[in-house]
């Protein structure tokens, strides 16, 4: 990987900024150069929030871009905000239970229903790890290891078992993907 542009977007609450951050925390345990960028929509309630994370092997010059490599998105309005910036070649991860995706010309699509897979775990607050785990095991960003020793590292110790879990969860889902 020479760089990696991430766009993580989602409603407010869906841990889209923790996700972010735990991604960063991986970079940098990992040796990368990193940056992370975020953005909230104007609205008081029920808005979005927005995390795009640059991982590189050599310093990063500016912190903003508009086409990820990845995006991952966990509603219909995000979806349709942000799918026609994923250039071709790109892909797109999706909350399958809120998103109906459109054809979108040369991007791969991929849906995961990671708040349902996390209702089943017991907590929803874990959709964003599942998240993680499904994208790490489909684009193989870095070593499982190096984000599972983050997540045991900045996770509350009565969330830690339930996190690594939903991890877990997330790279077994990813593997069926694969296999489709």
């Amino acid at each position: 990987m020479s760089e990696l542009k991430l766009r993580l977007i989602g409603a407010g609450g869906h841990g889209i900024l923790t996700l972010g951050r735990v991604i960063g925390s991986a970079a940098i345990k990992y040796d990368k150069e990193c940056v992370m960028t975020v953005a909230y929509s104007p609205a008081q309630r029920g808005g979005w929030s927005r995390a795009d994370v640059i991982i590189s092997d050599d310093p990063i010059d500016y912190p903003i871009f508009v086409k990820p490599d990845i995006l991952v998105t966990t509603t219909q309005e995000t979806y349709d905000l942000e799918k026609g910036n994923v250039p071709k070649g790109k892909s797109i991860i999706y909350e399958s239970t809120l998103v109906k995706p459109v054809d979108v010309p040369g991007v791969k699509q991929i849906g995961i229903p990671a708040i349902s897979k996390a209702h089943e775990l017991g907590s929803s607050v874990v959709a964003n790890i599942i998240i993680l785990g499904f994208m790490n095991r489909v684009y193989q960003i870095m070593p499982d290891e190096i984000f599972l020793d983050v997540i045991r590292s900045s996770i509350k110790k009565k969330y830690l078992d339930l996190n690594l879990k939903a991890y877990e969860l997330g790279s077994k889902l990813g593997e069926e993907a694969l296999k489709s």
